[in-house]
This record gives C-alpha cells, sequence and structure tokens, in this order.
C-alpha cells in the first residue's frame, strides 16, 4: 500500500543559536538594552490597557511607535541611549503577543520583571557576522566575541540576544537563506514505523525497539533540593542569596541541556539515520495530561513536546514524512492480530493476552503497531 505525500514544505528562514563572551563593557550595554526593551514592552502594554478602559478601542502599533517617539523627546530621553530598532521590535513583539491571545493561541500578554531568568532583546537591522574573526556586530554593540560554530550563508534578518539565568549570552542569529525543504518522499508500509512514546521507556517503535527513558530531572532532583534549601534561607536581597540563585539556575541549565542533547540525538537518528521515510504518531494532549499531579512531572522530565516538534521539522528537512494520528484513537486498548478491542486498560498493565485470537501483547509495542496502522489508513 502507498501513500502519495500532497504537501510541499519550504522554510524560508532558518535560526542559528551561538554562544556570545561580551567584555565588562559590552555586558553593561548589554544589560542596558535589556532594561529599555523590557521598559517599552511594559509602557506599551500599559497604555494599551488603559486606552481600552477609557474608549473601548485598542491602540494600534503605529499608535504606540508615535507615542514612543514623542515620549523620547520629552520625557524618556534616556531611550536614545540604545538602539532605536530594539525598541520598536519590543512593540512588535506585544502586538504578536495580543494577535496569539485574541486567536485563542496564548493567554493575555503580562508584563514583563527584571527578575525573571532569561532577559533578551532584539536587533532587526545593521547586523554583521564575521566567521573570520569570530565576531558579531550589532548596532552600537562592535566586536562582540562569538563561539561561530556553525556556518550559515543568506541575509541576516534578526539577532536576539538573549541572557540565561545562570549569566551565560547567547546571540540568535535569523537567516533568509530561501531554503526549500525537499519534496517528501512516496508513503510506503515497508518504510513507516510507528512510534509510540511512554515513561517507562521513552520511545517504542513498532518493529519492537525500545529506548530507556533517561529521567534527567529525577537524577538531579536530590542535588536541587539541596540547593534550594540553601537559597531559601539567604537573606533576601544579600550577595549571597544571588549567588545561591545562580547556583540553583546551573542545575535546570545542565537538566535542560542534557534533555535538549538526547532528543536532538534520538530525532536526529531517526529523521537523518533510520531506514523509515515515514513516521507516525499520536497527537498528544500534553497540556492536558500534565494536570495529573502523580504524572506531571514525570511527563515533563520526558520532553515528549520537545521531541515531537523536533522529529516534524526534522523529517521535513530530510524529505520525510511524519503522521499524525487523532488522540482518541485505542491504540493501546486495540488487538494489533485481531482488531478486538478491551474495555479497560489500566497503565499498570504492561503486557496483556487477547481473549479473542490468545496472542500475548507488549502493551508499547502492540500501540506502535497500531499508531503506523491507523496513520497509513489500515482497517482495524
Amino acid at each position: 500500500m502507498t501513500l502519495s505525500c500532497i504537501y510541499h514544505y519550504c522554510i524560508p528562514m532558518r535560526a542559528f543559536k551561538y554562544r556570545i563572551y561580551p567584555n565588562a563593557e559590552q555586558k553593561v550595554f548589554i544589560a542596558k538594552h535589556f532594561g529599555c526593551s523590557r521598559h517599552v514592552y511594559n509602557w506599551a502594554l500599559s497604555e494599551k490597557d488603559k486606552h481600552y478602559k477609557e474608549t473601548g478601542k485598542s491602540l494600534s502599533k503605529r499608535q504606540l511607535q508615535d507615542r514612543l517617539v514623542a515620549s523620547k523627546k520629552d520625557d524618556k530621553e534616556w531611550l536614545t541611549d540604545v538602539n532605536s530598532q530594539s525598541l520598536l521590535a519590543s512593540l512588535a513583539n506585544l502586538d504578536t503577543a495580543f494577535t496569539n491571545f485574541f486567536q485563542g493561541r496564548a493567554r493575555f500578554p503580562k508584563f514583563k520583571s527584571k527578575y525573571s531568568g532569561w532577559q533578551s532583546f532584539q536587533c532587526p537591522q545593521h547586523v554583521t557576522v564575521d566567521f573570520e574573526a569570530s565576531v558579531m556586530n550589532l548596532p552600537k554593540l562592535k566586536g562582540i566575541k562569538a563561539k561561530l560554530h556553525r556556518p550559515f550563508s543568506g541575509k541576516v534578518k534578526t539577532v536576539t540576544v538573549k541572557r540565561s539565568p545562570s549569566g551565560k549570552y547567547f546571540a540568535s542569529v535569523l537567516v533568509d537563506d530561501s531554503f526549500f525543504d525537499p519534496v517528501p518522499v512516496t508513503i510506503e508500509r515497508k518504510n513507516t514505523v510507528g512510534l509510540d512514546v511512554g515513561l517507562t521507556e521513552f520511545l517504542i517503535d513498532s518493529e519492537g525497539n525500545k529506548t530507556e527513558n533517561p529521567r534527567i530531572l529525577k537524577d538531579s532532583l536530590v542535588r536541587l533540593s539541596i540547593e534550594q534549601k540553601k537559597f531559601a534561607r539567604k537573606k533576601k536581597g544579600s550577595t549571597n542569596r544571588a549567588k545561591q540563585k545562580r547556583k540553583v539556575a546551573i542545575i535546570h541549565e545542565q537538566v535542560a541541556s542534557r534533555r535538549y542533547d538526547f532528543i536532538h540525538q534520538k530525532t536526529a537518528n531517526l529523521a537523518d539515520k533510520s531506514h523509515a521515510t515515514t513516521f507516525a504518531v499520536e497527537d498528544l494532549n500534553i497540556k492536558g495530561m500534565v494536570k495529573n499531579r502523580k504524572l506531571a512531572r514525570a511527563i515533563q522530565d520526558a520532553g515528549w513536546g520537545m521531541f515531537l516538534t523536533t522529529l516534524d521539522y526534522k523529517c521535513r528537512w530530510n524529505g520525510k514524512n511524519l503522521i499524525r494520528i487523532g488522540r482518541f484513537q485505542p491504540s493501546s486498548k486495540l488487538c494489533n492480530g485481531c482488531g478486538h478491542k478491551m474495555e479497560a486498560m489500566p497503565l499498570s498493565v504492561r503486557e496483556w493476552q487477547c481473549p479473542n485470537c490468545q496472542s500475548v501483547n507488549d502493551r508499547d509495542i502492540n500501540a506502535a503497531r497500531n499508531i503506523r496502522d491507523i496513520g497509513l489508513g489500515v482497517p482495524v
């Protein structure tokens, strides 16, 4: 059985993330950009909220820009010390936040805090990257040392400078390289693999292979709890509290980095090196699943959402297909051999015998095979 792929995806822009190493003077200027960009975002959010309460109408981005320009000449002259395009980017980000809210993709925009973990600002114009000198040049910030480990070609569209809670600096470069994804290959049953994610094993495929769940956060919980208790005992506003806060942030950063590395290695093996040209996965309601307080930490530690998102774009890059089946399909309760559907299947049941054909099914492998068949449209 073969199915033709009718979609041709195009990714006109790609992002490259680099570690940067600003000197002391550059750090001060970057911090000023963080503060001014955050101030403009909060000021614009306040203006929109006040204007709506007074008139029942919303302020447009253009109106906010005009008010910002007038304010810079009046009571906010200190905003002229930073790149004006970064301030306009904050207004654009707020406009996007409201668009996402009205379209149901996000919650109502909140005010940004200077005490939150990540700080960032954007430079949408006049940015150059010098790979020979290993430096990055931003408006009013020239010669920032960078670890340019991956070269790129194309026009730089936007650079987002970020500072992590542990104090590291990064630059995400958005490049317009006019790259077109290859046309996906024809979907064939023999080259299709069903994938099921779990907590005992992270990944199970329809060919019977299992990948152990690394449980990255669980391995760091003891150390994390010790450092968090120390942090709670420190006096608020003290230097020691700030140092301890950084230690806690470093642990969280290490957990996130290990998870990031694990998921990218696994998705690269599937999308780049696997013989399969099509993968079928289940469209999981992860936001709903984490509401279970007994499983929430384990589900978030596994990183299912990151895995599925990463596998999606890597499949597109390699001309492979990713099929998503409905979340209400009975993948676990259905016997892949005869199609008999069990009435109930508790999570504690890892292996079960079909009362119809008497076959003994591994819960996860059977689910992966059902996901493959449902994705291919095979009658079950």
